[in-house]
């Protein structure tokens, strides 16, 4: 299966180098400073792209973002039954989600990112002696209906 990703990562990018990682652990050298953006290369292969109006898109308004944070702890259960049906009955419109959530009976801060019903999360490192306890979580994705998911993560607390 991952030749066949690779293969398809080489159809959009030929140039492009192909890092093999878990969990996006990689050596920082290979992200950051890399000068991997070069207009002149760009322009060789799209000679119209620096031209007036060479750039053609348009933004599809149903693709917005809702942002949660609330200060408390999360019952694991609710939050587990909420994000599963969420992600089972939504996860095509859910582009991406990511946060930093605090459970119920946990110490550590637990840090989570999906992509559409992909989802990963694990405990990190501890909530600071009298830091407030703040939930933080973001959504993207289409047609998302901000008081709904407001609700639902509140019926969590």
């Amino acid at each position: 299966y991952l030749d066949e990703v690779e293969r398809r990562l080489r159809d959009i990018n030929r140039t492009g180098e192909i890092i093999r990682c878990q969990k996006a652990v990689v050596p920082l050298g290979k992200v950051l400073g890399v000068r991997a953006f070069d207009l002149q290369r760009v322009v060789d292969m799209e000679p119209g792209f620096l031209a007036e109006g060479g750039h053609h898109h348009t933004h599809d308004s149903s693709i917005t973002s809702v942002g949660i944070q609330k200060e408390g702890t999360l019952d694991l259960a609710r939050l587990n039954k909420w994000m599963g049906t969420l992600l089972k009955e939504r996860g095509v419109d859910i582009y991406r989600c990511k946060g930093v959530l605090s459970i119920q009976g946990m110490k550590e801060k637990f840090v989570f990112q999906g992509v559409h019903m992909t989802f990963n999360g694990e405990p990190t490192v501890a909530w600071g002696e009298g830091e407030a306890r703040v939930n933080r979580m973001v959504f993207i994705g289409k047609n998302l209906d901000r008081m709904e998911l407001t609700e639902r993560f509140d019926a969590c607390l």
